[in-house]
């Protein structure tokens, strides 16, 4: 893959301050590199110099191995287009006449649109489905319909690159994600090269190939998002502790900013829930939502219980994958249940790996300690045990276990005692 874009030692400066400070990296030919970075880090004025907007103190910027400063603006113009993060809509152009401005850089002057203008303008409105709103005003247009325009107005230059910056700010969700899908398919049908400046780390790691990461405006981590989206660069970056993981459907990384709240300072009574499954999950952020501090374990560091106490910072139980619960996480779980106002058995999944989870809860029971069971824990579509994880909850119940119908009855419990 062949080096198109080369930025060397670019540095800019506003009186004496720098925005960008000896910036060095390169972009391949056809990569999705997404430019990110906290507010004022310089994304945009990166892009800006890239597009020639903005004239660098020093260093350079090659365009196959061209300085851009030797490229006229046509020439330019015909090689990169530029879909800014606000377009201005003073006059009142239709959609078709606003996308055929992207023809202007192949026209003499006072040359009017030929057919071959208008038929590149259709299928530019075409890939960008905004075909139906040709006769339309752009002045009546939503915010995803204008930024749909304004991407066709930039194909329709036929450009090698595309530069984008913060095409999602101001998009609902739909929006959001129909245009990334649309700038990913221009990449992989066009082989054109798209360098975006983004905010939203999880939408770039989903759809980009490439991460430059600002920060003071130098480049702070640059590759892949495994190489560039992790706890210490964006903790350097953004100044939040961060959790990383793997989405669970789309399989791309995430990025949630870790809790720091201190639950031990509520006054809500302690619940432990015994974990795992994601079955567990809206039990705990609907106790956590209550304001009580929650335990959870014994579950395996893949767990989804074990994601959620890891991002809140809850006391956990930490067990290998694929293994019985060992004799000193049995202690440690039974500890936890001491502590505890009320330990929770929510409808999770119960095979041979956890069925010591409930024989630490009958222990707990036995000793005093209160137990609730959320009641279609009972089910026996959760028991992979042959029946020996039904019985045990048969005998919780037996022995002075609460059976609650659904987990707002946990509150409730709570308050009656």
């Amino acid at each position: 893959m062949s080096i198109q874009l080369t930025v060397h030692d670019l540095t800019l400066q506003y009186e004496s301050h720098p925005i960008l400070d000896r910036l060095q990296f390169e972009i391949s030919r056809g990569q999705r590199v997404a430019l990110l970075g906290a507010n004022g880090a310089g994304k945009t004025t990166l892009l800006r110099c890239i597009s020639k907007a903005l004239k660098p103190t020093a260093g350079a910027i090659l365009l196959e191995k061209r300085d851009l400063e030797s490229l006229s603006p046509r020439e330019l113009a015909q090689t990169m287009a530029v879909v800014p993060q606000e377009t201005r809509t003073d006059f009142d152009f239709t959609v078709e006449e606003t996308v055929l401005m992207g023809r202007l850089p192949y026209l003499k002057r006072f040359t009017p649109e030929g057919d071959d203008e208008k038929s590149i303008a259709r299928r530019a409105m075409a890939m960008t489905g905004v075909s139906h709103l040709a006769k339309r005003s752009i002045a009546t247009l939503s915010g995803g319909e204008k930024q749909r325009v304004i991407i066709a107005r930039a194909l329709c230059q036929e450009p090698q690159i595309l530069l984008l910056d913060e095409p999602t700010a101001n998009l609902d969700l739909g929006y959001q994600h129909s245009l990334l899908e649309l700038i990913t398919g221009l990449n992989r049908e066009k082989g054109i090269t798209i360098i975006a400046a983004i905010h939203d780390l999880n939408l770039a790691a989903r759809f980009f190939d490439r991460m430059l990461l600002l920060s003071s405006g130098r480049v702070l981590a640059a590759g892949t998002a495994e190489e560039v989206i992790a706890p210490g660069p964006i903790k350097t970056a953004y100044g939040v502790d961060a959790l990383i993981y793997r989405h669970p459907l789309a399989g791309c990384l995430q990025v949630s900013v870790r809790n720091n709240t201190d639950d031990t300072k509520t006054k809500q009574p302690p619940i432990h829930l015994i974990g795992g499954g994601e079955e567990a999950l809206p039990v705990m952020e609907y106790l956590r939502r209550q304001g009580y501090p929650l335990s959870i374990g014994p579950v395996t560091p893949e767990d989804s219980s074990y994601r959620f106490a890891a991002f809140y910072n809850l006391p956990v139980i930490e067990v290998p994958p694929f293994s019985p619960v060992s004799d000193r996480a049995h202690r440690a779980h039974l500890e936890l249940i001491k502590k505890a106002a009320l330990t929770v058995v929510p409808p999770i999944p119960f095979g041979i790996g956890n069925l010591r989870n409930l024989e630490a809860v009958e222990t707990a029971l036995e000793q005093g300690s209160p137990v609730a069971i959320l009641s279609h824990a009972l089910d026996q579509v959760w028991d992979f045990t042959g029946g020996e994880a039904g019985q045990i909850l048969e005998r919780l119940k037996s022995k002075g276990a609460q059976l609650l119908g659904d987990r707002s009855q946990i509150t409730a419990l709570l308050e009656r005692k």
